[in-house]
């Protein structure tokens, strides 16, 4: 931005088919209103955002409520029983599995709730591969303890 610009007003938001499932999800849970209790059970937590017509991408307030992940199952295979609502499309990198190389720079430039690259490589590290990863380095701080930094 030139000096002394202003910043513009801030865009409206992608529409729907233009976002990924996941960016879907964290719009939901920003929309969503009501008590916080499964609107099926009565239960108080664990909570997520349920969308009533089984489609995330229909994220408008009166389609989402609170579910339990108990009722929020259930409904999902009702949907899928008679072929109504749309599945989720779970983020599954083309690329394979982060390096370890990868994964390092990800936890070192990773700021926590932002959706920056870091996160993206951290949440694309199947959970074993993360487990394996954090013993690596785990027993690399290990080995250097007692060495002079500089």
């Amino acid at each position: 931005m030139p000096h002394g610009a202003t910043p513009s007003a801030p865009s409206s938001p992608k529409p729907a088919h233009l976002i990924s499932d996941r960016a879907k999800r964290y719009r939901a849970q920003k929309a969503v209103r009501g008590p916080k209790l499964c609107v099926l059970c009565g239960a108080r937590g664990p909570l997520d955002v349920m969308h009533l017509d089984g489609d995330e991408s229909h994220g408008e307030p009166e389609n989402l409520a609170y579910g339990c992940r108990s009722c929020n199952t259930r409904l999902a295979y009702a949907f899928k029983r008679i072929g109504a609502g749309v599945p989720t499309q779970q983020y599954n990198p083309s690329s394979g599995v982060p390096t370890f190389k990868q994964y390092v720079w990800a936890i070192t430039h990773h700021a926590r709730h932002s959706h920056d690259e870091g996160g993206a490589i951290i949440h694309a590290t199947p959970k074993s591969k993360r487990i394996e990863y954090a013993r690596r380095i785990a027993d690399i701080i290990r080995s250097r303890r007692g060495e002079v930094p500089f």
